[in-house]
């Protein structure tokens, strides 16, 4: 529950880069325990990263991936959003996905970052069902696309702004998709809401 308070406090603030939905970057509105990490020197910070909390990690991999504080490291950055994904924290899922489509701070992996997408998903991030939806509009599965654009636009932990770019796009979509196949697109994202 811990963790699941923390991820979800994590979740504000936003910069944009290339075709996905924004990456995560700490904000103002975040629990008192993962504010302590905003406002650490950079050797706490480490030295609480190194010893497993997931909070500070993201907020090392931050300072890593802008250069604020140390010297601006891609790779660092990845390792230390990993870390932090590894152990659950769905703000830090989103951000491997993204790393990993970009090829920032690691080899491109799609497979690797649909994984890591669908893990922020499945705790209710609509910017991670985005960039899933994206992944499939670039495939061409208009279906597929449908059902995570729908399902960016219910998710637990909503971005207005996601929200009013999936409407957008399920109604650019619905050109190219029958009724049926829009009625089937919606079934399995109810479906897969349910299996979470």
């Amino acid at each position: 529950m811990k963790k699941l308070l923390l991820s979800t406090t994590l979740l504000v603030g936003l910069f944009s880069l290339q075709a996905h939905a924004d990456y995560v970057a700490p904000g103002s509105s975040v629990s008192s325990q993962a504010a302590q990490y905003s406002v650490m020197d950079i050797q706490g910070l480490i030295k609480a990263a190194k010893a497993g909390q997931a909070g500070a990690q993201f907020y090392l991999a931050t300072k890593y991936l802008h250069g604020q504080d140390v010297a601006k490291d891609e790779r660092q950055a990845f390792a230390w959003y990993k870390a932090a994904a590894d152990q659950g924290l769905s703000s830090a899922q989103l951000n491997v996905g993204r790393m990993l489509a970009d090829g920032i701070g690691t080899k491109k992996d799609e497979v690797l970052a649909r994984q890591y997408f669908e893990k922020a998903a499945s705790r209710g991030d609509n910017r991670a069902s985005f960039n899933l939806a994206m992944m499939e509009e670039k495939k061409k599965n208009y279906m597929g696309a449908y059902q995570w654009y729908e399902l960016s636009t219910r998710d637990g932990m909503l971005d207005n702004k996601v929200i009013s770019l999936s409407e957008g796009k399920k109604t650019a979509l619905a050109a190219n998709l029958t009724q049926e196949q829009i009625r089937q697109a919606r079934d399995r994202a109810d479906k897969w809401i349910q299996a979470q």
